[in-house]
């Protein structure tokens, strides 16, 4: 099940430079065993990559956003949640909200956008999932968070599953009804991947630590 996790926590996503030639248009130096996760074929987007372009209706700011606006503006942390979850989405949201607390302390606001897509729009509605950032530790009133909902389940995995390769498994009846692999992405402000963090969430020490590289902080 969720194999892509499985193959990111054995091959590890983080650390110093491989023999591989660094691609274009990063800032941070390319993450331990890249060569491997280039040869894994993984279907998210990895370190050097574009980011995949989509257009997710938004509930803070509510109006489409699109996951490549930020392209020549800011930096991007992005996630993908449902509100139900009491497990791993609890870690992936505090990276966001440590993320923009940092940011908000540190003086780079404008220069990181924190955002998250929920995968289950019939449940998540637009009051929930901004109760869910709320109670997170979000603050809306800076600007710079943006949580996502597709109109439907059938959409959720388009954007998802299908685009952003974070998978998903759906258990009816289920107190948290799905099981997901986990999935954090910092991308430049060139719309490019710096970092992927599968698999289990990584320490939010470790994400602010890269993010203040990225933004020379």
């Amino acid at each position: 099940m969720l194999r892509a996790a499985g193959v990111a926590a054995t091959i590890g996503v983080a650390g110093c430079l491989s023999g591989r030639n660094r691609p274009t248009n990063v800032t941070l130096d390319p993450p331990e065993n890249y060569d491997k996760l280039v040869e894994a074929d993984l279907p998210y987007p990895i370190y050097g990559e574009k980011l995949p372009a989509v257009t997710v209706p938004g509930v803070v700011h509510d109006r489409p956003v699109s996951t490549r606006e930020f392209v020549g503006e800011r930096h991007l942390l992005l996630t993908f949640v449902y509100t139900r979850c009491n497990g791993i989405c609890l870690n992936l949201g505090q990276n966001l909200v440590h993320v923009q607390a940092r940011a908000a302390d540190a003086g780079f606001t404008e220069d990181i956008a924190v955002a998250g897509i929920s995968f289950d729009p019939e449940h998540d509605t637009p009051t929930r999932l901004r109760a869910w950032g709320a109670k997170r530790g979000l603050d809306y009133d800076l600007g710079n968070c943006y949580l996502m909902r597709p109109e439907s389940p059938k959409r959720a995995r388009t954007v998802v599953e299908d685009t952003f390769g974070e998978a998903y498994k759906h258990e009816e009846g289920a107190k948290m009804p799905f099981l997901h692999s986990g999935l954090i992405l910092l991308v430049n402000d060139e719309g490019v991947v710096e970092r992927s963090y599968a698999g289990d969430p990584p320490n939010p020490t470790a994400v602010i630590d890269d993010v203040e590289a990225l933004v020379e902080v």
